[in-house]
């Protein structure tokens, strides 16, 4: 009978924790039964779930379970790889519904402290290239709210891709109206206006001369605690759109206390029109919130990406993303590869992971993450042409360009661009950076005469691995160290 029981618990554990297949051992004491549970970690987490499996089962005094840290060599097939793998894979696509139940435990604070200010009662807008946490960020603002029970609304804005039309601004307000709990003192106006904006198509005009009534609606749901609007991904939007909508939302907004959280790629989104005057400001009406990390600082990058795999392998029963690692090259590898972008690092090292453990290897390798960084360049051209779709030819044609001059001209992955504000070429090699696909490792070096600053960028490495041309491609700084600017000056030049 106590086997069995002991069984349930094992079971009821394995399913809770996410961990299947764990060892263990039954000793007796005495004329106790006790089962050890052997994994790669055992933390204060798994001990408090285990206790609620045994608390859960009818026992008596002769039945007992309990942990022991103790992990195989080839950790690469363990339970606990198999789990982080899974957490790996759900972190990847974020969205207002991520880790439900246990998002702080598996959160990491960002490098900036932006934390502090995202909660504030503000505007914001989170820039940052795609995978560089700035959902995660808005994730950290929602749930910190939810937490407090203050109201709030979430908008992906990808529902939206591809509309030009007027009425996808009213589609959003719709989206609001629909998730925000309006009092009973007001709940007939708001689902009266609601009704009407989904009954027929509306210009924005006509969306203008229902603000002063959503204007006093809304302030009855702002009264006791703030509203917080949460735009993801607004890049999204048809650029010709976006500030028009922050315009409309805006004027509904301000004076109310409700305030705009949003999340954009920089390089693609107008957040103001100068010459209508419509839109808001940075930073008068809106402060913008930074989340690149980039190779400029590489050993900050490193760091980061490092604090963010130990919090997922924390969360899996694991010590640390080192305890995964065959050596002490391949989080630096991973930080150069992925170039510091947190979302990249994450999904190179679970496809390395995957990789190891097929070729047979006890943990992941150098060459695995290698393998891993050159197979990902399809995931980012698509991500090109999803966010920059518009102008997704002209950038191709401008990253074949680049992509020759490394690695048929100068056999480097590394080179300078002259810094020119106003020009479309340079705007060019900024969305391409914004894209993944350069990264900067200076913002600002000056190799000749004085006044003539130059940005230095590598191209990323799935853009010449595999290429035959590639094997005598000289790979700058791969041990992600400090830089110097002398080093920096020896780049050549590409003229846009």
């Amino acid at each position: 009978m106590s086997v069995e029981i002991l069984d349930r618990i094992v079971t009821a554990f394995e399913k809770r924790i996410g961990l299947n297949g764990l060892a263990y051992e039954d000793v007796l004491k005495g004329d106790k039964t006790v089962r050890i549970l052997h994994v790669a970690h055992a933390t204060e987490r798994l001990y408090a779930i285990l206790n609620e499996c045994i608390s859960e089962e009818v026992t008596d005094d002769q039945v007992h379970v309990t942990l022991k840290s103790k992990s195989s060599d080839a950790i690469i097939k363990s339970p606990e790889a198999k789990l982080l793998l899974k957490v790996l894979s759900e972190s990847q696509n974020i969205n207002r519904h991520s880790f439900s139940s246990d998002f702080f435990e598996r959160y990491t604070r960002s490098v900036s402290g932006a934390e502090v200010q995202i909660v504030s009662s503000a505007n914001h807008v989170v820039t940052g290239r795609r995978g560089a946490g700035k959902s995660m960020l808005l994730l950290y603002c929602l749930k910190s709210r939810q937490r407090d029970g203050a109201p709030n609304v979430w908008v992906d804005v990808q529902t939206y891709s591809g509309r030009k039309d007027e009425q996808a601004i009213s589609d959003i307000v719709i989206e609001l109206l629909f998730q925000i709990d309006f009092p009973p003192s007001t709940l007939d106006d708001a689902l009266a206006i609601r009704h009407k904006l989904e009954a027929s198509d509306q210009s924005v005009d006509d969306l203008r001369r229902l603000v002063p009534k959503l204007r006093r609606i809304l302030s009855t749901v702002s009264q006791e605690k703030e509203l917080f609007v949460f735009l993801d991904d607004l890049h999204i939007f048809d650029i010709n759109l976006q500030y028009v909508l922050l315009d409309v939302l805006y004027s509904i907004f301000r004076g109310n206390r409700i305030f705009l959280k949003i999340s954009a790629i920089e390089t693609l989104i107008s957040t103001y029109n100068a010459a209508s005057k419509m839109g808001i400001e940075i930073p008068q009406d809106a402060q913008r919130l930074g989340l690149d990390y980039n190779l400029t600082t590489p050993d900050k990058a490193a760091e980061h990406i490092e604090s963010i795999l130990d919090s997922h392998a924390h969360y899996a029963a694991l010590p640390s993303i080192r305890r995964l690692c065959s050596s002490s090259d391949v989080l630096p590898r991973l930080t150069w590869v992925s170039a510091g972008v947190p979302r990249d690092a994450i999904n190179l090292f679970a496809q390395s992971m995957l990789k190891a453990s097929a070729s047979g290897k006890k943990r992941v390798t150098v060459s695995n993450v290698n393998m891993a960084a050159s197979e990902n360049l399809s995931i980012k051209i698509k991500d090109l042409q999803s966010d920059a779709s518009a102008a997704a030819e002209v950038l191709n044609s401008v990253l074949e360009r680049i992509r020759q001059f490394c690695v048929l001209e100068i056999k480097s992955n590394a080179f300078l661009v002259e810094i020119k504000s106003g020009d479309e070429a340079f705007k060019n090699v900024l969305r391409l950076v914004q894209l993944r696909l350069l990264h900067v490792i200076s913002e600002g070096i000056t190799p000749k005469e004085a006044g003539t600053k130059f940005m230095a960028l590598i191209l990323d490495y799935g853009l010449y691995t595999g290429v035959r041309a590639a094997a005598s491609v000289e790979l700058f700084n791969k041990d992600t160290e400090s830089v110097s600017a002398k080093d920096l000056r020896k780049l050549k030049i590409l003229k846009l």
